[in-house]
């Protein structure tokens, strides 16, 4: 093609033929010019079709992992004592707590020891352990820039934003339900301890702490519990909070979809 329109412009010279040379070769360097842009454009809408699609295979594994931080967020809330597992959701260690420590100051009863063995009042760490897997692949390649709309960019580095301010408050939260656990060591969680390991021999008289609301023993058993509660109340507010937040950023993502 290239020597075809050679031979053409070489024939208009040696016809002398210089002023339709000149437009000829004007008209060539223009349909050049066009062709380059043509596949500029076609180049163009090849890599946005491309990115596009990546982009959807990335917020769709996002939705995926959002789904899982709201199953665990739920898990922490409601999760049922069973055989397999030591701990029960928030929401009921909550109530346990809040019942046991309004039974402190009405007065503690032997009866109520079977009433704390039967109603426990830890879930466990609670520990949020998030899934961000996506995100952090997202930001370490810089590919997080170019997923897609500004707002959904925005609505993205916002909730892992919130989340990793929120998991600081919850380990914080933690070490205080921990230490309200310390706090009891030697009252309540040594006599429970002594009922169950050694229940025929046990005797609610070697421990007189437990009917003297002014004993150490017991004000720290108070203490403890109040710490306990809300720890646990503001773990629950957070987590009940991402899982809101969670529900949020997936709606938006399916919007961008």
């Amino acid at each position: 093609m290239i020597n075809f329109f050679r031979k053409i412009r070489q024939q208009l010279l040696s016809d002398g033929k210089t002023g339709k040379y000149f437009k000829y070769a004007t008209g060539e360097i223009i349909l050049v010019v066009i062709g380059i842009l043509i596949a500029v454009k076609v180049n163009g809408w090849v890599n946005t079709s491309k990115l596009k699609k990546a982009n959807r295979v990335y917020l769709e594994k996002m939705i995926n992992e959002l789904e899982l931080n709201k199953k665990r967020m739920s898990m922490l809330s409601n999760h049922e004592l069973t055989e397999e597992s030591l701990y029960i959701g928030l929401e009921q260690a909550i109530k346990n707590c809040d019942s046991l420590l309004k039974k402190t100051y009405s007065g503690l009863e032997e009866d109520d020891i079977l009433f704390y063995i039967n109603n426990p009042i830890s879930a466990g760490g609670s520990y949020l352990n998030l899934y961000r897997s996506v995100y952090d692949e997202l930001l370490n390649t810089g590919k997080l820039y170019t997923i897609g709309s500004e707002s959904i960019e925005t609505a993205i580095k916002n909730y892992y934003l919130r989340c990793e301010r929120e998991d600081l408050y919850n380990k914080a939260n933690t070490e205080s339900i921990k230490e309200g656990f310390r706090l009891m060591e030697n009252s309540l969680t040594k006599l429970i301890q002594d009922y169950v390991r050694d229940n025929q021999n046990f005797n609610i008289s070697n421990y007189p702490w437990y009917f003297d609301k002014k004993s150490n023993e017991y004000q720290n058993l108070q203490i403890a519990l109040g710490k306990i509660l809300r720890g646990q109340k503001t773990n629950l507010i957070k987590i009940q909070q991402i899982h809101q937040f969670s529900d949020s950023l997936i709606v938006n993502i399916n919007k961008e979809l």
